[in-house]
């Protein structure tokens, strides 16, 4: 696979050879702080993506709402008498 398939289409090589293109120059290795700014703004994980996506999670995710405000209600309810 080192033969380059353009070099028998003479027309097609010399096409290819009009276009020049220039590569910037630009570091490989990015600074510290374009690493902390990329770190900032990657996607950062759902925790309760693995509640949602299944039924008895939505569930859970609306009792446990009332459940703790009726365990608060008994914890205060029991300090103050």
């Amino acid at each position: 696979m080192r033969q380059d398939p353009f070099n028998k289409d003479h027309h097609l090589c010399t096409k290819l050879d009009e276009y020049h293109v220039d590569i910037p120059d630009f570091p490989m290795k990015a600074s510290r702080w374009e690493r902390f700014v990329n770190f900032l703004t990657s996607p950062a994980k759902d925790p309760l993506e693995s509640l949602i996506s299944t039924a008895d999670g939505v569930m859970l995710l609306k009792v446990a709402p009332i459940i703790g405000t009726v365990a608060w209600a008994f914890i205060q309810a029991f300090l103050f008498l």
